[in-house]
């Protein structure tokens, strides 16, 4: 706040004061003036350096009191510390300056115009102070409003690297539906309709020979087809593990400490979108035990309900950690907020990250 207009202005104010309180002392060339002068220009920059002392206005203004009978515009300066003190929000300075206007105005040192000047450096430091604040509350909302901007930047820009990846799954689960309805409805059809004609051609024997010359390339042409629907049911498999498959297939490649994987209810609830949040959680958590913990065990609970999914990946490795979220957790709670779960971590003997995503009835994200 030191290049604030607020301090600017007040630095301006006291800088003057100080030069009407020195041309003063100039026309009279008191000892006893040059030493207040110089004593409160020392505490106005100790002041001025450590903000917390404002309590030290109190001292100026006891001088102050000292020196007025030894120099006749040491009031003057007894306005300068009513302003540094409503300045710097020290309110019981008002306490101390009508305790010493009292005082001075009863030995007959100060007037009612001075009173007047009191009054008006205090009301101009207590702008001033108020001014500071408003702009401080000003800035930290500016600081709130541009920190919330750049994390839905960031959640904006994870969740455009993350669409290439669901719509991947999405084909490749697709693909992976269409070949077991092919293999296990259309496929086995096909193929008990044609084991039923080869068992009938037994029983034509008797007939015609084109009738069966023309039945026999039929059923060639149907065994053909079912090997041609056998081959594109096979091509349409794909070999990238989808869902569970590639969970278990991360835990069991992760070299650093054993990992124990439980599964509770139905994942085939679970849409392909909402097992992208869970891979990038699982990667997170395993890439943070690798990098900082010395866990000897990872345990991961998929735990899906009618209602939520519930992943939950903790170790024994916290070492003392404190629970905040670092960038990477940071950015992954905010993708999960943003198809309406939660990410929670926390910290103690163990270290657990819990993921939450409610659930509609039919399986889809609860909005």
């Amino acid at each position: 706040m030191s290049d604030s207009k607020p301090e600017i202005t007040f630095l301006i104010c006291l800088v003057a004061g100080f030069a009407l309180m020195f041309a003063l002392w100039l026309g009279e060339n008191e000892l006893t003036g040059f030493f207040l002068l110089l004593s409160s220009a020392l505490l106005s920059l100790l002041r001025w350096r450590f903000p917390k002392l404002s309590a030290t206005v109190l001292i100026d203004g006891a001088l102050c009191l000292f020196m007025m009978p030894m120099w006749s515009y040491a009031s003057y300066a007894l306005v300068l510390v009513i302003f540094q003190g409503m300045y710097r929000r020290f309110y019981p300075i008002l306490i101390a300056a009508m305790v010493s206007f009292y005082i001075a105005y009863t030995i007959e040192y100060l007037s009612l115009p001075f009173a007047l000047l009191m009054i008006l450096g205090a009301v101009c430091g207590l702008f001033l102070a108020l001014w500071e604040q408003a702009q401080a509350q000003m800035f930290t909302l500016r600081d709130a409003q541009a920190d919330k901007y750049y994390q839905l930047k960031e959640t904006q820009t994870d969740l455009l690297s993350t669409l290439p990846q669901v719509e991947r799954m999405t084909a490749i689960s697709e693909r992976a539906r269409i070949a077991r309805d092919i293999h296990d409805n259309a496929g086995h059809e096909i193929v008990a309709a044609y084991i039923s004609l080869q068992t009938l051609r037994d029983l034509l024997s008797g007939e015609d020979s084109d009738v069966l010359e023309l039945y026999d390339a039929a059923l060639a042409r149907l065994e053909n087809g079912v090997d041609k629907i056998r081959e594109t049911a096979h091509n349409l498999q794909t070999v990238t593990p989808l869902g569970v498959e590639q969970l278990l297939e991360t835990c069991n490649r992760f070299p650093v400490c054993p990992v124990n994987f439980k599964i509770y209810g139905d994942t085939s609830k679970i849409p392909i979108y909402i097992w992208t949040m869970l891979e990038a959680c699982l990667n997170e958590s395993l890439t943070n035990v690798s990098r900082h913990s010395r866990a000897s065990y990872v345990n991961v609970t998929l735990d899906v309900t009618q209602h939520i999914v519930r992943f939950c990946i903790e170790n024994n490795g916290a070492g003392g950690s404190t629970g905040t979220l670092g960038n990477g957790l940071r950015n992954l709670r905010h993708r999960i907020i943003s198809i309406g779960g939660t990410l929670s971590v926390q910290a103690g003997e163990v270290f657990s990250v819990v993921c939450v995503v409610p659930l509609g009835e039919n399986g889809e994200v609860s909005r």
